[in-house]
């Protein structure tokens, strides 16, 4: 099987392009490398240095015939949406539709798009089913839920089966430090450098963390087994900020953790129920929050960059210009 995965020198995207490799299928890449890193990806594959939007995918397409894409590539900062809604419609919008016509024009069987928590807004309603009501806050959550929107006519319209996941915060191994889910990777970067932890608010709002090589198993398995439709992708569990730095905290040692004013419009609790993937792809997450962050954690430490202090004030400097209540 020929499988594009746009994104995939990306956090999440080179572990979803290896995971279809292992299973032996011939793996091709789109990205612009913006965020990506070729050193994100050590085994044989073709790729094509493009944004999703261009014209120029069109070849792509053409000459390769893909049987499915796995549509990853976005722009993930929820902030950079709210100061420039043209560069994310450009990324989430026209690329999405960009992908999804030349997948109908050159007979891709299925595309599975990389959709958000983010479209639930501020919904107390926990755990959060898929019929929740969708009422994005950002611009990001705005584009993602379009993005839905698009992948369910052009199953209507085109024939072109999609799968649309929402996930929770991804995190682990290669994980930047911009966008959703980063929390955890600039927490860990902070301690390796001896820096203190910046809390927003009191540590006691939640998150659903779930590690990236369960969202990559739950993606080739929903390939594998012809899921369509939307589903939360999610280990339904809440874990706190401070339950998460005590836990780090026994990995490695925590000079000072300080609280600060809690952001505007911050959710204070997030969990996603999965009963329906569960019940329908017959998957679950094999990592709980600890397995997944000592993964991650042993990664960073053995991966740590040699410009060890610049890195921790970009680090410091990214923290505090987002938000960690959705994810992609």
């Amino acid at each position: 099987m020929r499988v594009l995965v746009t994104g995939g020198y990306g956090f999440i995207g080179s572990f979803v392009a290896e995971r279809f490799f292992k299973e032996g299928d011939e793996v091709y890449i789109i990205d612009n490398l913006s965020t990506g890193n070729k050193d994100n990806v050590k085994f044989n594959h073709k790729f094509y240095q493009l944004n999703v939007e261009d014209q120029m995918c069109e070849g792509v397409f053409q000459s390769n015939r893909f049987d499915v894409v796995i549509h990853l590539a976005a722009q993930v900062n929820v902030g950079t949406s709210m100061v420039n809604p043209y560069l994310d419609s450009q990324s989430n919008i026209l690329g999405l539709t960009n992908i999804l016509q030349l997948s109908h024009k050159y007979g891709v069987k299925k595309v599975v798009f990389a959709s958000s928590a983010a479209v639930y807004g501020l919904n107390d309603d926990i755990s959060l089913k898929e019929d929740a009501l969708c009422d994005p806050l950002s611009l990001y959550g705005i584009n993602k839920w379009v993005g839905e929107l698009y992948c369910k006519k052009w199953t209507e319209m085109f024939g072109v089966d999609t799968l649309c996941y929402r996930f929770s915060n991804v995190f682990g191994p290669k994980q930047g430090t911009v966008g959703e889910g980063g929390v955890i990777s600039i927490f860990i970067n902070n301690v390796l450098e001896q820096e203190p932890l910046q809390v927003f608010g009191d540590g006691e709002q939640t998150r659903d963390f779930i590690y990236v090589e369960d969202v990559a198993y739950a993606i080739y398995r929903g390939v594998e087994y012809d899921l369509k439709g939307v589903y939360n992708l999610s280990t339904n569990t809440e874990t706190s900020v401070n339950d998460f730095i005590y836990t780090l905290g026994n990995l490695e040692d925590i000079k000072e953790v300080i609280y600060k004013e809690p952001k505007q419009g911050d959710i204070k609790f997030s969990r996603l129920e999965n009963t329906k993937i569960k019940q329908d792809l017959d998957w679950e997450p094999l990592h709980n929050f600890q397995a997944g962050l000592e993964k991650t954690y042993d990664w960073f430490k053995n991966n740590r960059s040699k410009k060890g202090q610049q890195q921790s004030v970009k680090i410091k400097m990214n923290y505090e210009n987002q938000n960690i209540h959705t994810t992609s």
